[in-house]
C-alpha cells in the first residue's frame, strides 16, 4: 500500500491554536477600546472645568483692580440639573497694588467623585503716568 504524503489543509491543533489567538488579540482590543472610551470621557470633563476656570480667571483679571469687585466668590457651571463644575475664587493682598488671585475648580468625575484643580496668578494693578 501506498500512503499519500501530500496532503493539502491544516490539522485539527493548528485550528483550535489559530483560535485561541485570534480570540486573545480579540479580548486585547475590546478591554482597550473600553479603556480609551473612558479616558476620553474623563478628558472631556476636564476639559470643560478647566475651560470654566480659565474664563473666570480673565473675568477676575480685571475685577482684581476694581476695589469693590475684588471679593472672594464661587459659581457653578450646570448642564441641565446637574452641576458640572464649581469655581471659588479668593485674592491676597500682596502689597504694592498686587494681588494673588486662586481660583479652585471641583468637578465631578466617574461614580460621584469630585476632583479639584487649582489656578493661582499674580495681577498687577500699577498705572504708569
Amino acid at each position: 500500500m501506498s500512503t499519500i504524503k501530500n496532503r493539502r489543509g491544516f490539522t485539527i491543533v493548528e485550528i483550535i491554536i489559530a483560535i485561541i489567538v485570534l480570540t486573545v488579540g480579540v479580548l486585547g482590543m475590546v478591554t482597550t477600546a473600553a479603556l480609551v472610551t473612558r479616558m476620553i470621557a474623563r478628558g472631556q470633563r476636564s476639559a470643560s472645568a478647566s475651560a470654566f476656570a480659565a474664563r473666570r480667571v480673565e473675568r477676575m483679571r480685571i475685577a482684581a483692580c476694581i476695589v469693590a469687585q475684588r471679593t472672594n466668590g464661587q459659581d457653578t457651571l450646570y448642564r441641565g440639573s446637574q452641576w458640572v463644575a464649581i469655581n471659588a475664587w479668593t485674592f491676597t493682598d500682596l502689597g504694592n497694588l498686587n494681588y494673588r488671585l486662586k481660583n479652585v475648580s471641583t468637578y465631578r468625575t466617574v461614580k460621584n467623585r469630585v476632583r479639584r484643580d487649582s489656578t493661582e496668578t499674580t495681577i498687577s494693578c500699577n498705572t504708569f503716568l
